[in-house]
């Protein structure tokens, strides 16, 4: 018995000795691995950061043909690209929307910037503003801008008659795609546009969604910045006007920190919304486009008009001959893009200070035309004296 608990005795120890030999013979195996596996990671080089490909007119492509409800489409549209990696891409082919399919052939990418064309085909099923998805190589999604007129609406009419209520279109070229207008001979004498710049179609109503149209921020042209889905940059002290952006900068512009959006500060009460050149100190007026003679109404046109008109509310406004509806706008300060079915607004040409002056037409408040922020997204609508 004395042997046997002597052997136990001795072999309890060896065991506990030998298993923790183990354990920590295994740690330290661990903790080498570990090491050189450290060690080894500081001597592989990072690869390159890569960013994605995106199409940098996305919101203004190049579109050659027109799109008409229920005649069949053969339109070519040019998306330019950055970031190509120079490798080879599948071909593409878009889900239908609104009966229109973008198709574009397998192809190579150039290293850095390049093209590429997509064809468009179908036939239009309704009028209005579409986005069709399209992307390459596992790129940014574009979504692309379309505009479908009414197939009876063909050609341009001209004015209106000299009675008010009397109505005509204007055609011209907006987002590089031809498009015609309804125009009316408003209470004032003037003719104005019938619908907001980038709305397909003349407001059912009100709420019309569809008659949104694009919002713009004060001082600033058809650059792409307006289509309520294109990208988002922040301003900067090199930012601050339209002098200083860029031919062809399809980014909204939002404000450095809250309540100072870009044209905060530099804005001066002698700015004007009326210069010719997409470089121009004090911006071009985007109702230039439609011809000679047009251009952004300002604050006195629009209280004319209001008054002229009896628009008190969105339900006056809509009734009035110029069928504004309640429309939406697009945040200063962040970019997003918001809807109000019992606020009308719109800008006018007329600055004020650091400011300048818009149309609220707002069911709760009243309606009032007042200074706000520069950098915040509105429609527009255009006169022509």
């Amino acid at each position: 018995m004395k042997r046997t608990v002597f052997a136990g005795r001795i072999v309890l120890p060896l065991l506990i000795v030998s298993a923790t030999f183990i354990f920590l013979a295994c740690q330290k195996t661990e903790e080498v691995q570990t090491v050189d596996e450290e060690i080894a990671s500081t001597r592989k080089p990072n690869p390159p950061s890569s960013q994605p490909l995106y199409f940098n007119n996305c919101g203004s492509p190049n579109i050659s043909g027109t799109f008409v409800m229920g005649t069949p489409a053969n339109v070519i549209v040019t998306l330019n690209y950055v970031n190509g990696s120079g490798a080879s891409y599948s071909s593409f082919t878009s889900t239908t929307v609104n009966g229109i399919i973008m198709t574009a052939p397998a192809g190579t990418l150039n290293r850095g910037a390049g093209s590429i064309r997509f064809t468009a085909r179908g036939t239009p099923i309704a009028a209005g503003y579409f986005l069709i998805p399209v992307s390459i190589a596992g790129g940014t999604k574009c979504n692309l801008p379309v505009t479908v007129v009414n197939a009876g609406v063909t050609e341009s009419t001209g004015d209106p008659g000299p009675v008010a209520g009397s109505t005509g279109t204007v055609s011209f070229t907006y987002q590089n795609q031809p498009v015609i207008y309804e125009t009316v001979r408003a209470a004032d004498g003037k003719i104005w546009i019938r619908q907001n710049l980038g709305s397909p179609r003349v407001s059912l109503n009100s709420i019309d969604e569809a008659s949104y149209g694009h919002v713009f921020q004060w001082g600033r042209w058809d650059d792409g910045h307006q289509v309520p889905t294109s990208s988002v940059i922040t301003g900067s002290a090199a930012l601050q006007n339209p002098s200083q952006i860029a031919p062809g900068n399809p980014a909204f512009i939002k404000s450095q920190v809250l309540n100072a959006a870009w044209w905060g500060v530099g804005g001066l009460s002698t700015d004007t919304w009326s210069g010719n050149l997409p470089t121009a100190v004090n911006g071009k007026d985007p109702c230039a486009a439609l011809g000679a003679g047009w251009r952004m109404p300002l604050a006195a046109d629009w209280q004319n008009i209001i008054n002229l008109e009896s628009i008190s509310d969105t339900y006056t406004a809509f009734r009035s001959n110029l069928k504004l509806p309640a429309g939406s706008y697009r945040i200063p300060q962040t970019g997003i893009v918001g809807q109000s079915g019992d606020v009308g607004r719109f800008w006018t040409g007329t600055p004020e200070g650091g400011s300048a002056v818009a149309v609220f037409i707002d069911n709760a408040y009243g309606l009032f035309i007042s200074p706000t922020e520069r950098g915040l997204g509105l429609p527009c609508r255009c006169v022509k004296d």
